[in-house]
């Protein structure tokens, strides 16, 4: 590294600070909990919709379900 580039890095002193500690919670709001659990259940559904389009495909086409 070049001597410009060392003596901009920040030397050492502990740990960063955190400003936010305490004021930002991992789990979010109840908004954001409720937006997320409603993006999981369509994630699921389309899931789901695509294996159930994909079996009617094959059953159309006449191919055996690998399930069976």
């Amino acid at each position: 590294m070049s001597d410009e580039l060392m003596a901009a890095a920040p030397s050492g002193g502990g740990a960063p600070r955190n400003r936010t500690a305490g004021l930002i919670h991992s789990e979010g709001s109840e908004a954001t909990r409720k937006m997320r659990e409603q993006a999981k259940r369509r994630r699921e559904a389309e899931a789901k919709l695509q294996l159930h389009l994909m079996e009617t495909r094959n059953r159309a086409a006449g191919t055996p379900d690998p399930a069976l």
